[in-house]
């Protein structure tokens, strides 16, 4: 039954995501969609886009290895790395996932309580929230006419949403984010245990959940320990710029939408970001209807707005894929050395 359970939370999102992306599908020109395939993607941004993709995945291992050191653990920055391109790929294939297998990466290779890192990872993405929210507000400022159209004007909304193929609710309300559900699960089991202490604390069974919490809240006040908070903040900076350099890289992949400008980008970006929300592999069709629809906005057609949002997914996926399929075989490789 467990399996079947967990076979159903990797196949629903997997089969939403490819019902949303069918739909947007209806509307486009087959024809122009492979002419465009075939001669009408400039490979060498495709190139730059994939190098800042790597390099912001090689500054995310230095950011969060300056964590990790000050819980006792100092893994090389190749390790680093691997941990990030494994834990991408993983969430490919099974979402969510990734960071689980990030943090076990680390502690075996480390042989440091996996509780621990998992705490470091958790105020880790704290920050990524707090960086996104930043952008969030900022596209709100300098761009907010389109991101109020999207979550206010609904007649507005459903015309760019039918012209990309069929009906689609945006990411942020169609479920509660997963750390939403981590934060009200931590919440109700703390109140748990306080209403029941006096008998939990007889059982070997919550003595061993107090040590796990216990190593998950040193790990995650590493960024209190930090020996340069501002060198954490400036990496942490230097990330979301690199994402943001990367989906203005994908603007030059094609003709069409080589002059859209930073204040597009940012909307698409921060479009894009909020469809990640979604516990669907890689954004699956959350991400090419939230791309869609802001790409209309300004004054990109139903056609090439569809090819745009369709191709360059498949092209970052391809790149995450493949630093995906490094990262399990260079690991692989060192497990065959060790045995």
């Amino acid at each position: 039954m467990r399996r079947i359970q967990k076979l159903i939370k990797v196949l629903l999102p997997l089969a939403f995501g490819i019902g949303i992306v069918w739909f947007i599908l209806q509307k486009v020109d087959m024809q122009l969609l492979i002419d465009t395939v075939k001669s009408g993607i400039n490979w060498t941004w495709v190139v730059i886009s994939w190098a800042f993709a790597l390099l912001a995945n090689v500054v995310r291992g230095i950011r969060w290895r300056q964590q990790l050191r000050t819980v006792g653990v100092n893994p090389s920055l190749h390790e680093m790395s691997i941990s990030f391109f494994g834990n991408y790929g993983m969430n490919l294939v099974f979402p969510r996932l990734g960071e689980f297998w990030r943090c076990n990466y680390i502690a075996q290779n480390n042989r440091k309580p996996f509780s621990t890192i998992a705490g470091t990872i958790l105020s880790e993405r704290l920050c990524d929230i707090l960086c996104s929210s930043f952008l969030i507000l900022l596209a709100l400022v300098l761009e907010g006419r389109v991101l109020v159209k999207f979550f206010f004007d609904d007649e507005s909304k459903a015309e760019a949403i039918a012209a990309a193929g069929g009906e689609v609710r945006p990411a942020t309300n169609a479920v509660m984010p997963t750390w939403a559900w981590v934060l009200v699960v931590l919440v109700t089991l703390f109140v748990l245990a306080r209403v029941f202490r006096p008998k939990l604390r007889k059982m070997s069974f919550y003595q061993s959940l107090v040590s796990i919490g216990k190593n998950m809240w040193h790990g995650f006040l590493s960024l209190k320990d930090l020996p340069n908070v501002w060198s954490y903040v400036f990496w942490s900076a230097l990330i979301w710029f690199l994402y943001f350099l990367n989906t203005l890289t994908q603007f030059y992949f094609f003709d069409f939408t080589s002059h859209l400008g930073l204040l597009a980008c940012l909307t698409v970006f921060v479009m894009g970001t909020m469809s990640q929300l979604l516990p669907i592999q890689g954004g699956l069709g959350a991400w090419q209807a939230m791309v869609i629809f802001a790409l209309l906005q300004y004054g990109i057609d139903n056609q090439h707005a569809i090819i745009f949002a369709v191709v360059a997914w498949i092209l970052e996926q391809a790149f995450v894929l493949l630093m995906g399929l490094y990262a399990f075989v260079a690991v692989a490789i060192k497990k065959n050395k060790q045995t």
